[in-house]
C-alpha cells in the first residue's frame, strides 16, 4: 500500500522521459531524485489548495 503523496513510478515516468527527451540525454541518480522529490511536493501543494477550496465553500 502506498503512503500519501507517494505514487506509483509510472507517474514519475512520464516526467522522467519528457526531460530525458527534452535534454537529449539520461538523468542523473542525483537529478532524478530531486525531480521526484519536487513532483510529491508540487501534488501535495495541489491537493492542499484543492482542500482549501472545498473548505470555503
Amino acid at each position: 500500500m502506498n503512503t500519501p503523496f507517494e505514487y506509483p513510478e509510472i507517474l514519475y515516468n512520464d516526467v522522467i522521459l519528457y526531460l530525458e527527451t527534452k535534454w537529449n540525454r539520461r538523468l542523473t541518480d542525483h537529478e532524478r531524485h530531486v525531480l521526484i522529490e519536487g513532483y510529491r511536493f508540487g501534488r501535495m501543494v495541489e491537493a492542499e489548495s484543492e482542500i482549501k477550496v472545498l473548505f470555503a465553500n
